[in-house]
C-alpha cells in the first residue's frame, strides 16, 4: 500500500533541493521541515503543504513566489494529477484518479504495515491500569485499559515490539488498610460491636472476602478472631496478603474475561522492595552527592532537575516515601533498555510526574524516552443524572456490569473515542441505542454492507464461492465521486497509523473508522455494484468493495472490536 503523504513529503523535499541547486532558493537544509496535510475541501486539492510560508523569512521571498518555485521543480509523478501554488503560499496537490484505481486491485493482499512502519522493530514498554489490588477495577481503569491496549496494537502495527506491563502495588499502607478492613468485618460478622473507620475500604467485596477468609481460618486452623487480633501485626500482615491476593485474582479475571486484554509482564512492588533495587538507587544518588539529610529525613535534590521542591526519599522513621519504590521500578525499565516507555496515571497522580522524572534524570536517564500519560476524570450519565461511584466506599459499577449492559464493542469503542487527556462523559442511554446514531454500529454496519455485497456476488455466481477472494479485476476505474472519496479515504490509512504512532493520540483511530465508514455508506447508497449492467464496471466496483473491506477490517481489528457478518 502506498503512503501518499510520505511520497509527497519526499517529492517536495526533492523539489526544494532542485530549486536550491538551481540557485532560485537560498536556505539551510536544517531550517526545513516539510509538512503535508489532507485538505478539508477538494477545491484546494487533496493535500496541501505550507512549507513556503515557513521558508519566507529564510529565503527572503514572498511565500506565494516560493510555492510557485517549489511547484515548478516538483518531479513528474504518476500519482499527481495537479500541483499548484495558491495564496498566501500553499502548495495544493490533487491525486490522480487513474493512479488511485490502479492500486486498488493490489490493496486487499498488500502488506499495509510497510506503508506505516515508523517503529523499525524498536521495543516499547506500556504500563497501564496498575490499579491497587485493594478492590475491583473501576470504569476509569477500563477507560485507560481500552485506550492503552488499542495504542499498543497500533504501535505494533507500525513496526514496534510492544510489551504490555502491569505494576502491582502490593506493598505499603494501603495493603495494611485492606487487611484491617477485612479483619474488622470478620469481627462484626461474629456479632462484635466495633467501629469501622471511614478511611478503611467499605465495599460489599470486603464483606464477602471477610466471610471467605474467616471460614478458611476456622476450617484450617480452628481460628476464631477476636478484637485483640487488631493489635497482632503478624496476623494483620497475613490477612492483608490474603485479601490482596484475592483482589488481585479478581482484577486479573476482569482483565482477561471482561476486558479481553493480555499483559506480557506483571511486576510486583513487593518484589522490587525485596530485591534490593531501592537501596541500589539510593546508593547511586548518594554517590552523585544528590541526597542530603534534613529534620531526620533524607531528601533528593530534585530541584536541580526541574522539580519545584526537593523530595523526601526516606522518612525520618526509616520508611520509604511514596515516590521511592516508583523511582526504583522505573529505573528497572530503563535498565531493561526499552527504546520508549509509557506509564499511564490517574488524574489524581498528575503531580507525581515532575518529581518522578526529576529523580530519574538525576540517575542519568534520558527521560525523553518516558511518556507519562494522564487519564482525566470519567463521568457516567443515566437518565440525565450523574452516576457517582467510589472504590473505597464500595459504590462501584464494575466494568463487567458496564460491558454486559451496553456490549463489549460499544464499551471499547466509546472509551477509545475520547482522548484520555480530556474529561469524558458517557451517556448510557445513547450508548445502548442500536442505530446509525451510535458510532460503533455505524462503523460495523458499513463493514456488514461490504460483506453483504460480496456474499450476494457469490450467490449470483459473479465471483467464485471460495472463502478468500481478494482480486476480481485488475482494471479498476475511479470515476464516481463516491468511489473517489472512498479510495482517498482508504489511502489515508497508513497516514493515520503514522500519526497515532508519533502523537499517541489513539482516539484518532475511531475518528478514521467513522470517516471511512461514512465513505463506505455513501458508496453503498450512490453507486450501483451488482446491478451494474456493464460487466467490467461491475467487477471494478466489486474490486473497490474488496479493498474497502480489507482496510475497514484492519481498522476494526486494531480497535479490538468484532466484525459481524450480519446486523
Amino acid at each position: 500500500m502506498v503512503n501518499v503523504r510520505r511520497e509527497l513529503i519526499l517529492d517536495i523535499t526533492e523539489a526544494l533541493g532542485a530549486a536550491k541547486n538551481a540557485g532560485v532558493l537560498v536556505f539551510d537544509d536544517a531550517d526545513i521541515e516539510v509538512v503535508v496535510k489532507r485538505t478539508d475541501d477538494a477545491q484546494f486539492g487533496h493535500y496541501s503543504s505550507p512549507v513556503a510560508l515557513s521558508l519566507a523569512k529564510i529565503a527572503k521571498k514572498p511565500p506565494i513566489e516560493i510555492a510557485e518555485i517549489i511547484s515548478a521543480h516538483m518531479p513528474k509523478r504518476a500519482y499527481i494529477e495537479k500541483g499548484e501554488a495558491t495564496a498566501p503560499g500553499f502548495i495544493n496537490i490533487t491525486i490522480d484518479d487513474a493512479y488511485l484505481a490502479s492500486r486498488l486491485d493490489d490493496l486487499p493482499h498488500d502488506d499495509m504495515r510497510s506503508a506505516c512502519n515508523v517503529g523499525n522493530n524498536q521495543t516499547i514498554n506500556m504500563e497501564f491500569i496498575s490499579a491497587n489490588p485493594t478492590g475491583p477495577l473501576t470504569l476509569g481503569n477500563a477507560r485507560t485499559a481500552f485506550s492503552a491496549d488499542t495504542l499498543g496494537s497500533v504501535m505494533a502495527y507500525a513496526g514496534y515490539n510492544v510489551i504490555r506491563e502491569y505494576y502491582i502495588n502490593d506493598a505499603g499502607n494501603q495493603i495494611l488498610r485492606l487487611g484491617e478492613s477485612v479483619l474488622r468485618r470478620i469481627l462484626q460478622q461474629q456479632g462484635l460491636v466495633l467501629d469501622f473507620p471511614e478511611g478503611l475500604y467499605q465495599g460489599e467485596y470486603i464483606i464477602e472476602m471477610a466471610k471467605q477468609i474467616a471460614e478458611e481460618y476456622k476450617e484450617t486452623f480452628g481460628k476464631t478472631f477476636e478484637p485483640a487480633d487488631l493489635e497482632n501485626a503478624s496476623l494483620l500482615s497475613e490477612l492483608s496478603t490474603k485479601a490482596m491476593q484475592s483482589c488481585l485474582a479478581a482484577i486479573k479475571k476482569t482483565i482477561a474475561d471482561d476486558l479481553h486484554i493480555h499483559f506480557d509482564v506483571w511486576t510486583s512492588e513487593k518484589v522490587v522492595r525485596e530485591s534490593g533495587e531501592i537501596e541500589k538507587v539510593i546508593g547511586r544518588l548518594k554517590e552523585k552527592n544528590l541526597m542530603y539529610e534534613k529534620d531526620g529525613a533524607q531528601f533528593l535534590k530534585t530541584t536541580d532537575f526541574g522539580d519545584d521542591k526537593d523530595r523526601v526519599m526516606i522518612r525520618k522513621d526509616g520508611s520509604y516515601a511514596y515516590i521511592t519504590p516508583d523511582v526504583a521500578y522505573h529505573q528497572g525499565k530503563f535498565d531493561r533498555k526499552f527504546d520508549h516507555m509509557f506509564t499511564y496515571l490517574g488524574a489524581d497522580h498528575q503531580g507525581h510526574i515532575p518529581k518522578l522524572k526529576a529523580a530519574l534524570t538525576a540517575l542519568g536517564n534520558d527521560t525523553n524516552k518516558l511518556d507519562m500519560l494522564v487519564t482525566q476524570w470519567f463521568v457516567l450519565m443515566r437518565g440525565g443524572e450523574k452516576v457517582s461511584f467510589s472504590k473505597r466506599k464500595g459504590n462501584v459499577y464494575s466494568p463487567k456490569e458496564f460491558i454486559e449492559e451496553i456490549g463489549y464493542d460499544v464499551a471499547r469503542f466509546l472509551m477509545v473515542q475520547h482522548a484520555l487527556d480530556g474529561h469524558m462523559t458517557l451517556d448510557m442511554d445513547a450508548a445502548k441505542e442500536k442505530s446509525d446514531a451510535n458510532p460503533v454500529y455505524y462503523v460495523q454496519y458499513a463493514y456488514v454492507r461490504l460483506e453483504a455485497i460480496i456474499r450476494k456476488a457469490k450467490v449470483q455466481g459473479i465471483i467464485p464461492p471460495s472463502d478468500i477472494v481478494s482480486e476480481i479485476s485488475s482494471n479498476v476505474v475511479v470515476s464516481h465521486d463516491a468511489e473517489r472519496s472512498l479510495a482517498l479515504q482508504m489511502f489515508a490509512f497508513p497516514e493515520v497509523i503514522e500519526d497515532i504512532a508519533t502523537t499517541f493520540s489513539v482516539h484518532q483511530l475511531t475518528q478514521y473508522a467513522y470517516n471511512l465508514a461514512r465513505c463506505v455508506n455513501a458508496f453503498y447508497r450512490d453507486v450501483q455494484v451488482l446491478s451494474e449492467e456493464d460487466e467490467d464496471l461491475r467487477k471494478s466496483r466489486l474490486q473497490i468493495v474488496f479493498a474497502a473491506r480489507s482496510v475497514l477490517g484492519n481498522v476494526i481489528d486494531l480497535l479490538g472490536i468484532s466484525k459481524p457478518d450480519v446486523m
